[in-house]
């Protein structure tokens, strides 16, 4: 539409803003809700109907929304509320993930399930999104267009994935609705009501998730970790399209590839963690993530294979690439639910301590800082593709701006991984240091 990209990114980073800072509010109200639906279940039907429609409308702009200060107003509002009605829901359904599961290993299977499970779909909305919602058009001279340039096919994926969005979410609200939970809050339940009680709540429940050491070593290595991965995730789209020009089928193996491999690798999660515990699972899967992005680098930016190379008529340089790239987004999918169960070992942890609800406030904290990160990859994605040169509405861009791309591309991620490794060393909760607290609280009678 001809919206300069760094626009386009403060748009959305003021949205996921927003969105971010009312994790928190969101977490209090769903920790101190009582109802004989319990406390989660209510807040996840309003979110999940809400933001499929604002979904839906994201995509359609009116006309009189067309100039570029008008269309950031409109995609700002719309956002907005997309983004409201996104914490309304996902802060009690991670929650409720919390509250499912006792033990150690169940929070690592349940989020590695759950993570597993949402990129499968998402290899069918987003791997499959050339084929299904973006197919490459004709101009009236005949001249290729490519699919992503073609309003239209943006309306159809903004109707269907609305639509599915509200299936699902309704789907998930039916099939969890018996592990609803509205046990009362023991220890700090403010008397009475009205703003100064809410108030108290909101104060006390984000005291006492900031106030602990290990939720910010968590956030901190998880917030580098997400960055990374959303910085990845935006540039590489512009690198398939300009640097590696692949077609759309070539786009879909590779885009795919990466979403099988980030499911893989939240399946295995389980696994590698009773092997071998959270935090070196954590620097395996950060290790195998920096491989393929540096192996990226050293095959087509070094020069040991054209972008377009072919052996035959088989196009070997597309094989390669969704191989390496595989073991980039493989990685990232066991770092991803990693993280969150280790919050949920933090919330139960404290729930011993403090004999209250915590899982929302929990869930909440460690959904601001994920979104926080999204929101700086969003802002800083724009202005990369800034500084390389890229030019928005542009039908060719210069050599420069396409090379420094794909750089961005296979570095980026790596060298941020760096920091994210450096952080998690810092973490020292273990399966034993998690049952022996157990046993000490049982024993308490806790």
């Amino acid at each position: 539409m001809g919206m300069s990209p760094e626009l386009a990114g403060l748009a959305l980073f003021l949205a996921f803003i927003w969105d971010a800072v009312s994790d928190p509010v969101m977490g209090t109200i769903t920790d101190h809700t009582h109802t004989r639906f319990g406390r989660r279940h209510p807040y996840m039907v309003a979110g999940g109907v809400v933001f499929s429609l604002a979904f839906i409308a994201l995509w359609f702009i009116p006309d009189a929304f067309r100039g570029e200060t008008a269309l950031f107003v409109y995609l700002l509002v719309v956002n907005l509320v997309v983004k409201t009605a996104y914490t309304v829901f996902v802060v009690p359904y991670t929650a409720l993930g919390f509250e499912m599961c006792e033990t150690y290993d169940d929070r690592t299977r349940l989020q590695g399930v759950r993570y597993g499970f949402n990129m499968f779909v998402n290899i069918v909305a987003g791997g499959f999104a050339w084929v299904i919602f973006f197919p490459d058009g004709k101009a009236a001279d005949g001249s290729f267009i490519d699919g992503t340039k073609i309003e239209a096919n943006y309306h159809n994926m903004g109707i269907v994935l609305g639509a599915v969005a509200l299936v699902l979410a309704l789907l998930c609200v039916f099939v969890t609705y018996k592990y609803a939970n509205n046990r009362a809050v023991t220890r700090h339940a403010p008397a009475g009501g009205g703003v100064a009680a809410g108030l108290s709540a909101f104060f006390h429940d984000i005291r006492d998730v900031y106030s602990d050491k290990l939720v910010w070593i968590v956030f901190a290595f998880f917030g580098m970790a997400q960055f990374s991965m959303l910085i990845v995730s935006q540039v590489q789209m512009f690198t398939y399209v300009e640097y590696m020009q692949f077609t759309a089928v070539e786009k879909t193996f590779v885009h795919t590839g990466g979403m099988v491999a980030f499911a893989l690798g939240s399946l295995v999660l389980g696994g590698m963690v009773r092997s071998m515990d959270k935090k070196k699972t954590g620097a395996i899967a950060m290790s195998i993530a920096s491989a393929g992005g540096l192996g990226l680098y050293a095959v087509f930016i070094l020069g040991q294979l054209d972008p377009q190379a072919e052996i035959g008529a088989f196009p070997i340089s597309v094989l390669i690439f969704g191989l390496l790239q595989m073991m980039w987004w493989g990685g990232c999918g066991v770092i991803v639910p990693l993280a969150t169960s280790m919050i949920a070992d933090l919330s139960e942890m404290k729930k011993w301590q403090t004999g209250e609800v915590t899982e929302g406030r929990y869930a909440a904290g460690f959904s601001f800082f994920l979104k926080l990160a999204i929101s700086l990859g969003l802002v800083v994605t724009g202005y990369i593709l800034k500084y390389v040169g890229y030019e928005s509405g542009a039908e060719d861009q210069a050599p420069t701006a396409i090379r420094n791309l794909a750089v961005t591309t296979f570095l980026a991620g790596p060298l941020l991984m760096i920091v994210s490794f450096a952080i998690l060393r810092l973490y020292p909760v273990t399966f034993e240091s998690m049952s022996a607290l157990r046993t000490q609280n049982q024993r308490a009678g806790v």
